[in-house]
């Protein structure tokens, strides 16, 4: 990750990791920990070429992050977590003077996670005071500015374990939403496997106007809720079901066909879900 270099003296400092595997691990990629006070400060995560999965938390000050469907003031205690290249966007407003930042970047193996974290808290969220990720985060970055997380299997270890956590966490504590918000995610929860489900459908099922529910819709689309849940079946499907090809999967979680769900597969993931079940073929999942 490039970034807007500081004056300030570390503790402010970022590691990038240049992991290699044959296997498809969830790894960390860089990590860092930066002191902002530019307002040129300003990426684009549309027109980002890497492939990866950014989080970044807020320490102190106040930043801003932003979708299409709402703009997120990052103050201490929250953090965003979304998919480079994609539709977000974050900066130094011109009301802040500073935003101190750590902030993780993990392989794409780590997208169903994602997804799975997207369902429950939508892509921004705060932590609680309560909780220990703050420090795990922090330790992540003692670890890897010491040298300690260099070797593959001990970066994935960290990272996995982490992405678990932070996946518990989001469990734990779901976005709050309105009733009917709750009956449109179980409906789409319920009805993804469906391919003609579509946004009219959901909304004349809960009463409520497309306008109203996308709005109101965990801070991502119901769209690119759908989707990224039928992504994540898809990655469980492909290695439980081993004997269904990969047109019969498609149609399972509710793609039209096989040729567009191994291009949005592809996009998302990196490899096709061919390569991708061959590469997990080891793996047996419960």
């Amino acid at each position: 990750m490039t970034n807007t270099k500081s004056s300030a003296q570390p503790p402010f400092d970022s590691v990038g990791f240049h992991i290699t595997s044959a296997l498809p691990l969830q790894t960390l990629r860089g990590i860092g920990m930066h002191h902002i006070t530019s307002h040129d400060y300003h990426w684009d995560n549309r027109v980002r070429k890497n492939s990866y999965v950014l989080l970044q938390y807020t320490i102190s000050g106040k930043g801003s992050f932003q979708t299409p469907d709402h703009t997120y003031p990052q103050q201490a205690g929250d953090l965003f977590l979304v998919q480079v290249p994609g539709d977000s966007q974050y900066s130094l407003p011109d009301d802040s003077e500073c935003w101190d930042v750590l902030y993780l970047e993990f392989s794409s193996e780590c997208l169903p996670l994602l997804y799975h974290i997207h369902q429950s808290c939508g892509p921004a969220f705060h932590l609680e005071a309560s909780s220990t990720l703050p420090e795990q985060m922090k330790q992540l970055y003692a670890d890897a500015i010491s040298n300690q997380l260099a070797s593959v299997f001990d970066n994935s270890k960290a990272a996995y374990a982490f992405l678990l956590d932070l996946a518990d966490y989001a469990l734990e504590h779901p976005a709050l939403s309105s009733p009917r918000v709750t009956l449109a995610k179980n409906y789409l929860d319920s009805n993804y496997y469906n391919t003609d489900l579509n946004l009219d459908e959901v909304a004349d099922a809960i009463g409520l106007s497309k306008y109203h529910l996308c709005r109101e819709f965990y801070g991502i689309s119901p769209g690119k809720y759908l989707a990224n849940l039928r992504l994540q079946k898809s990655c469980a499907l492909l290695l439980q079901n081993r004997q269904h090809t990969i047109a019969e999967i498609a149609s399972m979680v509710g793609f039209s066909n096989d040729n567009y769900f191994c291009k949005v597969f592809r996009k998302a993931f990196g490899t096709t879900p061919t390569q991708y079940r061959l590469q997990n073929q080891n793996y047996d999942l419960a």
